[in-house]
């Protein structure tokens, strides 16, 4: 009776508000009511580094459930543009009080994380989409676990050990972190009360200095033998740096272990043996009439950037399939693969394909 009292108000509501559903005043008076377009207001802005700032974020109606390491899509707006990018949600899915958080590290000519980290305030909205991914906690928690993680590559790792302490399965639990410095540590003073606090914890942090690690530093298997012994038997995550994930591929066959091993790129990993991948050639965005010429080795994204268009994209790495569009003409190259995409129609992700040829694709 009171359901369908309420759809009667509802229509009548919507009558009356003609020709605008009832949801969209209410998003005017709320954004995080509406119903069309997911948004989070911003709670809280702090830094973890000179570089690294934690955003909380109130999400909007709608917004779902999640596991602990997934991912979730964020949009800014800069200078009336859209821009989305993917972050790991640092938060404990059932102990934040219904408030999600990921961490940004601001990098060299980045648009959206420098724009997220030095220019967002609290009261800010970012828009949402849903969560996703499947680097993340398994149902069976009750197994020893080992975390390899490399300067930002930290985010999605805080947030599956925040989640393992706060429902008391933190029984046996390794952390092997990698920064350049001990300033430039992200969670470093928490990482170091929890590991206090938290008998099954063990937090390592190895300060590597700017670029590549010292030898003593690199991860092998020698390495791992010395700071955790059974690693050969945990369930591993690893995430971070490229080398430092190739290193760890490297180990874990060593031992015929690539079965326990779990890993998150925040960059494609890009086949090495293809020369210059793709040949190049002349791209034109045929929705837009816009013409470029790249070569072999810029993505179909960035060279689309480059000529001042504004595609929809989300992770830059294959994941997320944002930035999907039909190919019309010509051949491309998957970098991560090598596989050439020539067939019409084909959707393509332009974040990890270069033009092989000269190229039509509806952009």
């Amino acid at each position: 009776m009171f359901t369908q009292t309420r759809s009667t108000l509802r229509r009548a509501a919507n009558a009356l508000a003609s020709p605008l559903p009832v949801g969209a005043y209410l998003s005017m008076i709320d954004p995080l009511w509406s119903s069309s377009s997911l948004k989070g207001r911003v709670v809280s802005v702090a830094p973890e580094t000179s570089r690294a700032t934690t955003i909380v974020l109130h999400p909007g109606r709608g917004f779902g459930q999640y596991e602990a390491g997934q991912w979730v899509t964020i949009g800014v707006e800069i200078a009336g543009v859209r821009h989305r990018r993917c972050y790991s949600l640092t938060s404990d899915p059932k102990n934040s009080g219904g408030l999600i958080s990921f961490t940004v590290s601001a990098i060299q000519d980045g648009l959206v994380s420098n724009h997220l980290v030095y220019s967002t305030q609290p009261g800010d909205y970012l828009t949402l989409e849903q969560p996703a991914g499947d680097f993340h906690l398994p149902a069976d928690r009750n197994t020893p676990m080992l975390f390899i993680t490399g300067g930002s590559g930290i985010t999605p790792a805080m947030g599956m050990i925040r989640t393992l302490i706060g429902a008391g399965e933190c029984h046996d639990v390794v952390l092997m972190h990698h920064a350049p410095s001990a300033d430039e540590t992200i969670f470093a003073d928490e990482l170091a009360e929890l590991a206090a606090r938290t008998p099954g914890l063990t937090v390592n942090v190895a300060h590597t200095g700017a670029g590549a690690p010292p030898p003593e530093l690199a991860l092998t298997s020698e390495r791992l033998d010395r700071e955790c012994p059974d690693w050969g038997t945990r369930t591993t995550w690893a995430c971070g740096p490229a080398p430092m994930l190739n290193d760890a591929e490297t180990a874990f066959e060593s031992v015929d272990a690539t079965d326990l091993l779990n890993i998150e790129r925040f960059v494609p990993k890009v086949r090495t043996d293809l020369g210059e991948a793709g040949e190049g050639g002349k791209v034109t965005f045929t929705s837009s009439g816009t013409e470029t010429v790249l070569n072999g080795a810029t993505t179909l994204l960035d060279g689309a950037e480059q000529a001042g268009l504004t595609p929809a994209s989300g992770c830059r790495m294959g994941i997320c399939h944002t930035c999907i569009a039909p190919l019309e003409s010509g051949c491309v190259r998957d970098v991560r693969t090598g596989e050439l995409i020539s067939e019409p129609g084909t959707q393509v992700q332009i974040c990890v394909s270069v033009a092989a040829g000269d190229v039509d694709i509806a952009l």
